[in-house]
């Protein structure tokens, strides 16, 4: 099950049902003093109340203790036609105590079970599974702790109908072995620990775990029982009956939108609680203040005349910022959950509800991904050929076909044309056939270019250019520059350079650090603005143009313990070099041990060398860390990227998903650059 199909079984109603037997009236069999202890520790896990919509419920909880045949069959094999489950329901089924193996059967003993007449008075163990089979329900975990369990799960293969494919049968020990009380419960909480540990990042922030992670990890801490599964089980997918206590809510934006919203870290950083108390429900908050000029602009291209408009700029420029505020305040979904707090900006700086229809982050995507991504978020119908995956060609005759077919303009948003993997043919086969053969389109495409200050991009030293004569520098013959005049030329584009006039407005960097050094929490300056004012001033010219070098001056001022001096002119030596001098400086004030510098960078480099969206935690992180590290004496693994996601360096990361797993990525290119060829630079 993908993510978002997943998360359609959030609004689902959800059951816990334990299936418990204890104590027995014949003395064949002894009574199981955990069984109580069991059922606890599954219902504590998918019962919790932080689980929020993805909570389940107990039910029919008379079945915990020591249930007769007669209460099982009524709550499961014949229930009251309203309490039938139907494929809107989701549903655990645990069932512990006592298996017996005859006929070739596995029976379910119950307290009043006679060892000497079995098929009298005990339940067969897979007529449970066939009542479950004859209701709707999709979404099933089906847990058979018993002994000689795997023989349930032989005999529930037999059925002649196919069981739903979310379905997940598991048995705690194969048709042959005696399961121990307490062994697979003890492995569960054993697994739940670690996931909510520091280490438990390494199995994804996701609403739902993955299957096959769930029983390896499960079935590591089971000595000697085997986790038995149904073949045919969903392994490699998320399971709604499986939710992560780790988990990690996005952002409140729909999901044609959510590619380009803002952070929902961001979000809590300027709208959650703060070290004086908890800000004001009309408080916008600094992420939607400042560059007027600018948003009015975008507003205006994302609601009036079709074309293209290409927002430009340097690395660190705020251009792809900008962006994400016009798409995050366009977003019903977003607008309705932070409704009084975006009462609170001037209305002529918030765009219409829905005036963005889709938002594209292009990095590292195909041509064929950004316009199929497009494509799906507007509900264009699937290319009909014979192919058994669209081509480019394929999904521009499908939008074509589909946009002459409307009455109404559509508003897309493409940011980062420059980190596609291959951003010609984007621009060529992609975006310049968006709005043929009718003019209903609004495309706003956000591109790097070599900045509007002397010519050096912000994310560009003198070490990276070609020199020409003393002080002069010309870029590369491929440089992004290029790409960004070439998009101009052939989208006939309006073009928007956010780092010149007159979008550029150098008092919005300074409002910009102010905000930063009064609002993150514990910021020595959160009680004296005169002084974050005269900072952020003095931080502001040395800056340049870029709201990169900003962000993390200011982050780095805010977390000392002590105000500077804004006329000291030592802190701002840092801010004059650029990315590589305020990172190197913020990394000393965070780790003041050079050996623990040594050992972020290597983690860090690790993130910079991935592609895409980012890079993968389990088993690869690690070692891409050794490959990048070299180093004969470390190995690097699980505990040292739990660590440096303990620390504030934490924060120069974005966690993301690709393909259903989480992965990790810096906030910014011009980071992955730096940390790529300049490493041995933020250890001096």
């Amino acid at each position: 099950m993908s993510i978002s199909a997943a998360g359609d079984v959030l609004r689902r109603r959800r059951h816990f049902v334990a299936i418990a037997t204890s104590a027995y009236e014949d003395p064949e069999w002894w009574a199981l003093g955990g069984v109580e202890k069991e059922v606890g520790v599954l219902r504590d896990w998918l019962c919790a109340d932080h689980l929020d919509d993805r909570r389940f419920v107990p039910r029919y909880q008379h079945l915990a203790k020591n249930p007769s045949e007669e209460d099982i069959r009524s709550a499961l094999q014949n229930p009251r036609s309203d309490q039938r489950w139907t494929e809107n329901h989701a549903a655990v089924v645990y069932v512990t105590g006592h298996g017996k193996i005859k006929d070739n059967n596995h029976w379910l003993v119950l307290r009043t079970t006679e060892s000497q007449r079995i098929r009298s008075t005990a339940l067969r163990t897979a007529d449970l599974a066939g009542w479950l089979a004859e209701t709707d329900i999709q979404n099933l975990l089906l847990i058979f702790d018993l002994c000689y369990a795997g023989q349930t799960v032989v005999e529930t293969g037999r059925f002649d109908e196919e069981l739903p494919e979310n379905w997940l049968v598991l048995a705690s020990v194969s048709k042959s072995q005696q399961a121990v009380t307490g062994v697979l419960t003890e492995a569960v909480t054993g697994f739940l620990e670690e996931l909510a540990s520091d280490l438990g990042q390494k199995y994804g922030v996701d609403p739902f775990l993955d299957v096959a992670t769930f029983i390896v990890e499960v079935e590591a801490r089971m000595g000697d029982q085997r986790l038995v599964h149904l073949p045919g089980s969903p392994l490699n997918r998320k399971h709604a009956c499986l939710p992560n206590p780790h988990y990690r809510a996005p952002a409140p934006v729909d999901a044609r939108r959510r590619d380009l919203a803002l952070p929902q870290q961001d979000l809590f950083t300027h709208w959650g609680p703060r070290s004086r108390g908890v800000v004001e429900a009309g408080d916008p908050g600094w992420l939607f203040t400042g560059r007027e000029q600018l948003m009015r602009r975008l507003i205006e291209a994302a609601v009036g005349e079709p074309g293209v408009v290409l927002v430009t700029g340097g690395a660190g420029s705020g251009k792809s910022a900008a962006l994400a505020r016009l798409v995050t305040l366009s977003d019903p979904v977003f607008l309705e959950q932070y409704r009084a707090k975006v009462a609170g900006i001037p209305s002529e700086l918030v765009p219409p509800q829905g005036a963005v229809d889709a938002a594209v982050l292009a990095t590292g995507k195909s041509p064929v991904e950004v316009i199929a991504q497009i494509c799906e978020a507007l509900h264009v119908p699937t290319p009909s050929n014979s192919r058994p995956v669209p081509s480019v060609h394929d999904w521009i005759e499908a939008w074509q076909s589909w946009l002459a077919e409307r009455d109404e303009a559509v508003t897309i948003v493409i940011d980062a044309l420059d980190e596609a993997s291959d951003p010609q043919a984007l621009l060529r086969n992609v975006l310049t056939r968006l709005y043929e053969p009718v003019g209903r389109v609004r495309l706003l495409i956000g591109v790097r270019s070599s900045g509007g200050f002397g010519g050096l991009s912000a994310d560009l030293s003198p070490h990276e250019l070609l020199p020409t004569s003393p002080g002069r520098y010309v870029f590369p013959p491929l440089d992004v520059r290029e790409l960004a005049d070439q998009a101009e030329t052939e989208l006939s584009a309006h073009r928007i350079r956010v780092d010149e006039q007159p979008w550029w407005q150098e008092e919005d960097l300074a409002a910009y650090a102010a905000e930063l050094l009064r609002n993150i929490p514990d910021s020595p300056y959160a009680e004296r603005p005169e002084t974050a004012a005269a900072v952020a001033d003095a931080l502001a010219p040395h800056a340049g143009r870029s709201f990169l070098i900003t962000r993390v001056a200011a982050t780095s001022l805010a977390h000392r313990r002590a105000t500077v001096d804004p006329q000291d002119e030592s802190w701002l030596t840092a801010v004059s070099e650029g990315v590589l001098g305020v990172f190197r400086d913020d990394m000393r004030i965070i780790l003041p041990d050079p050996e623990e510098r040594i050992r972020a960078v290597n983690l860090l480099r690790a993130v910079a060398f991935a592609y895409g969206r980012g890079l993968p935690w389990r088993q690869v992180w690690p070692a891409v860390t050794n490959a990048v590290a070299n180093d004969p004496y470390r190995v690097f693994g699980d505990s040292d990227i739990a660590w440096l996601l303990a620390t504030r360096l934490a924060a120069y990361l974005i966690t993301d998903y690709e393909d259903g797993v989480t992965v990790y990525r810096l906030f910014h290119d011009t980071l992955r650059r730096t940390l790529r060829t300049r490493w041995g630079e933020l250890l001096k």
